[in-house]
């Protein structure tokens, strides 16, 4: 004869929270904008030059913002940054480049993270056969 036995425990009465904390970090290695143009396509400043199509007053003065959300499946500037924002200062121009040996804190944007989630534990145990 045989016999199954099967228990389940779960806990959903005694909630507990899991934490987790670490970093997220970006560094900044080159930047390239062969235009001198802003994501809109104007010019960072002055107006365009009719014969290369290029922006010939002045330079873009380059930053980069760093904004951390939730999964999206379409990604939107808008709304709240729900796990930090960051950004560095003015790096350069339309171009530059780091070397990835040197350790360049200003183009290194550090957001620490920490956040804690309620859980539920759920104990299932299966017996086998038994006499």
């Amino acid at each position: 004869k045989w016999r199954w036995i099967r228990v389940s425990h779960c806990l959903f009465s005694l909630p507990q929270v899991s934490e987790g904390s670490g970093q997220f970090e970006l560094q900044i290695l080159s930047m390239h904008n062969a235009n001198g143009a802003l994501l809109n396509g104007m010019c960072c400043d002055g107006a365009r030059s009719a014969a290369e199509r290029k922006c010939s007053r002045d330079e873009c003065d380059s930053f980069f913002k760093v904004c951390l959300k939730e999964y999206q499946s379409r990604v939107s500037a808008a709304g709240p940054c729900s796990f930090g924002m960051g950004s560095t200062p003015v790096l350069g121009g339309n171009s530059f480049s780091f070397r990835s040996s040197v350790r360049n804190d200003k183009s290194r944007i550090v957001l620490p993270f920490s956040f804690a989630w309620p859980v539920s534990r759920c104990t299932t145990i299966h017996g086998g056969p038994g006499g």
